[in-house]
């Protein structure tokens, strides 16, 4: 069926991935299974055979007409041991374990099937996920992108049973200190995280923002008290959860924005929501760590207000005016001190943040602003070479901006052919790699286009396209 949206895109690091995918409850639990069946039928007819004597014939039943077939002799038959159905299969489990030397690329090496997940994820591939709806379903979509080869295939996929917003990458849960998973923000309020490891999974391995049902506590009379407001509550959002960043400084540590106008710090080991934010008064769109300060963090909303925060003073947010309601919000990788965000008139602005957290006026921290598309600018990213922007609307644009000088000059424009874009995700290990969601991910290597290395100091690379 074809994807309506590619809701959200988010790269793996690489080489965090295994290669082969594990089954829920270990590999061997079905091969154990049918051996222990095994045992119990041998042992179980080997007893009746020696224990037991033959059931007696009914007098009134007659075998007239079935004679060729034995039936008064049936109960004497010899007992074969059991079914030999599972001997069988245990005798050819060796010959089957045999790896093919023509199979190459092949991780399941009991399967005769190119069923997904068979194929091995190498530690020199792309990876990265997206979340992706179709008319009556949602997917986990984990992609592989082969550089040498210039394609990308999916992998496997993992089943959603609410509309996805938003996925992160992080590599803890609470039952594990390190491993690859996706933390993926729905509408249905809750943050989920599943495992990119495990083969068909069928629930979340843990679940942030679950409300529990509060205990009814016995009074002394022995009636029932109605349980306080809170109680057995662990602060879940009210709201859909619209943004997700993982602090590059601490594994534990998630933040989460939401359309009940809050902001959240979760500790992933635990599941406890650490803090709530409230200095936006609409839906909150964006949420960034800083890259290289542990405590501040950017935010974005409806409202149309960027917000600076420190975390250890939850009280003395600075915001500043945006143009129009924010779409999406990123610190500059090349300068600390800025950041940028898209709106949803198809404009973008460049902050000094220096100025908006002494509460200068909007004209003071506006470094530059630019109209970057006729529609809603969905997405903004930094490239890896310095004064290099990326913007995409939903007039399914992708643009390249030379930022140097006076203001941003469009150096490249391309149609992606996937439709409205509403994400874009660069690649953390080759950054001139940009994945973007539309109707489809499309990946686009920025180093493959001759005009932007002549602007540009991008290192070409295999890619092409």
């Amino acid at each position: 069926m074809e994807k309506t949206a590619v809701t959200s895109v988010c790269w793996v690091p690489r080489g965090r991935c295994r290669g082969q995918l594990v089954a829920q409850g270990g590999e061997d639990e079905d091969d154990e299974a049918m051996r222990e069946a095994h045992a119990e039928l041998t042992a179980g007819g080997a007893g009746a055979s020696s224990s037991s004597a033959p059931a007696a014939t009914p007098a009134n039943v007659s075998f007239a007409g079935l004679e060729e077939f034995g039936l008064e002799n049936y109960d004497d038959e010899d007992n074969d041991g059991g079914m030999q159905f599972f001997s069988v299969l245990n005798a050819d489990s060796d010959i089957a374990r045999d790896r093919d030397p023509h199979m190459s690329r092949t991780g399941n090496q009991d399967s005769d099937s190119d069923d997904e997940g068979d194929v091995e994820i190498r530690p020199e591939d792309h990876v990265f996920c997206a979340t992706s709806c179709e008319e009556d379903s949602c997917t986990l979509e984990l992609y592989v992108f082969e550089e040498d080869e210039v394609s990308m295939y999916v992998h496997h996929d993992i089943s959603l049973g609410a509309y996805p917003l938003c996925v992160e990458w992080i590599s803890r849960t609470s039952s594990s200190d390190s491993g690859c998973f996706a933390a993926v923000g729905s509408i249905d309020h809750s943050i989920q995280l599943w495992n990119l490891e495990q083969l068909d999974p069928l629930e979340p391995t843990q679940v942030l923002g679950v409300r529990k049902a509060p205990k009814k506590a016995k009074s002394k009379t022995g009636r029932k008290k109605k349980a306080s407001a809170g109680s057995g509550d662990v602060k879940a959002h009210d709201g859909p959860v619209l943004c997700l960043h993982g602090s590059s400084f601490n594994v534990n540590v998630l933040a989460s924005g939401s359309g009940d106008n809050t902001l959240k710090v979760w500790d992933v080991a635990d599941g406890s929501c650490v803090h709530t934010y409230s200095h936006h008064s609409d839906k909150v769109q964006c949420v960034r760590w800083h890259p290289t300060e542990q405590a501040v963090m950017l935010s974005a909303a409806f409202d149309r207000k960027l917000g600076l925060l420190d975390v250890r003073q939850p009280n003395q947010a600075a915001t500043a005016l945006l143009s129009a309601e924010a779409e999406c919000a990123i610190w500059s990788r090349h300068n600390p001190f800025q950041c940028l965000v898209s709106v949803d008139n198809g404009g973008v602005c460049c902050y000094d943040v220096r100025k908006v957290a002494s509460k200068a006026t909007a004209n003071e921290s506006v470094l530059w602003t630019l109209m970057a598309h006729d529609v809603a600018c969905t997405t903004v990213q930094d490239a890896p070479a310095p004064n290099m922007l990326v913007t995409a609307g939903l007039d399914g644009q992708a643009k390249v901006w030379n930022c140097a000088g006076s203001g941003p000059q469009m150096i490249l424009s391309k149609n992606l052919q996937a439709g409205p874009i509403f994400t874009c995700q660069s690649n953390p290990d080759m950054p001139g790699l940009m994945c973007f969601g539309g109707k489809c991910p499309v990946m686009w290597d920025l180093s493959s286009e001759q005009l932007l290395l002549d602007v540009f100091p991008l290192a070409p690379s295999k890619t092409d396209s």
